[in-house]
């Protein structure tokens, strides 16, 4: 064989040996990941189980959760190990009995990766933990929710649950917070994390759907009746509500810049711009009001805001952006958590802990 012919076969076989490679790394980045069948139809007919509720019991004066909020885990390993530091400095800080995170957990192509590394170091801090969903999450053409709700339920201290396959999204569930068995408070996770299409030219961010506000408010009703009181509860999502939106247009500060300063006498914090709020009002907030359990509700989504305003009863909160991730899409000056507490009265106490400024 002459030199030439040696030559070109190599170049064939490395050519082949390169495409072999991507073929490899596509299949593993695009190949659909569905994870286990999950088929649990809810209706408003059924009887309320109060004994099917996950519970975690108060067992100190003080009962602690740690709201951690838009993580955004992606390929930048540098930042992705920050925003690790930063959760250990804060859940070394607050000392959490349950972490609360509010979606976007993980974005951008490392999704199928980075969710599991997520979920592992949620349970390695070794308390509670009830993750939901946002519009990062999945975002990833076949890499489903329904999967990373699989990564998260294989952590011994998850909360997480699928719920029931008929509502919109994955991870409508609730946890109660006991004391001596009895529950005391009702913490509801709602999946309201993505973006639909309105009309030709609306993309925004979706509304609470109707079939959640019914299991919403059959859950609520079921609770009372199986404690034999008002069992008052809390909630947690990634969008904010329009209420939300709507309070803080009418109580802030417009400063110059077009950012919002909320007042003392309502609350605390700051909008950079108004809260990112579906533009139709499925009518959830209204129902909290008549029900009157929901006294509490928490979102994320906006990076740069961290208000928290009171507005008829029902105080409305940021969770505060923790990590740096993503870089280009977070001008937040200020990252870390949102600490809720439970005092010996069980009063509600809501701060933000910084670890972090620009």
């Amino acid at each position: 064989m002459s030199k030439k012919s040696k030559v070109i076969k190599g170049l064939k076989i490395t050519v082949c040996v390169i495409l072999a490679l991507v073929l490899v790394v596509l299949a593993v980045l695009f190949f659909p990941l569905k994870g286990k069948e999950h088929i649990e139809i809810w209706g408003a007919d059924q009887q309320f189980d109060i004994s099917k509720i996950q519970t975690v019991e108060k067992e100190g004066v003080e009962f602690k959760i740690l709201v951690v909020a838009d993580t955004q885990l992606w390929t930048d390993q540098i930042e992705n190990k920050k925003c690790y530091e930063e959760m250990d400095k804060l859940v070394d800080k607050t000392k959490p009995d349950m972490i609360v995170t509010v979606g976007d957990n993980v974005s951008a192509f490392e999704s199928r990766f980075s969710n599991g590394k997520f979920a592992k170091k949620m349970d390695s801090y070794g308390v509670p933990w009830a993750p939901v969903f946002g519009n990062h999450d999945g975002e990833v053409a076949g890499t489903s929710l329904n999967w990373m709700a699989d990564q998260f339920m294989k952590g011994k201290n998850c909360l997480f649950q699928k719920g029931p396959s008929n509502l919109y999204g994955s991870g409508n569930y609730v946890v109660n917070i006991t004391q001596d068995g009895k529950p005391i408070y009702s913490l509801y996770m709602f999946d309201n994390g993505r973006y639909i299409k309105y009309d030709e030219e609306t993309t925004k961010e979706v509304y609470m759907g109707y079939e959640q506000i019914a299991w919403y408010e059959w859950n609520v009703k079921g609770m009372n009746e199986a404690v034999g009181s008002n069992v008052p509860s809390m909630t947690f999502s990634h969008f904010a509500q329009p209420e939300f939106k709507d309070a803080v247009e009418k109580y802030g500060v417009k400063n110059e810049d077009g950012s919002y300063t909320i007042p003392s006498e309502y609350g605390f914090g700051k909008c950079m711009y108004l809260p990112s709020a579906p533009i139709v009002n499925s009518g959830f907030v209204k129902k909290c009001k008549e029900l009157g359990s929901t006294k509490y509700i928490f979102c994320g989504h906006d990076h740069e805001n961290n208000a928290s305003v009171t507005e008829d009863g029902i105080t409305y909160t940021y969770g505060l952006k923790t990590g740096p991730s993503p870089i280009p899409w977070n001008s937040a000056t200020e990252t870390g958590g949102t600490l809720v507490t439970l005092d010996q009265n069980n009063e509600v106490k809501i701060e933000h802990v910084v670890i972090s400024e620009k």
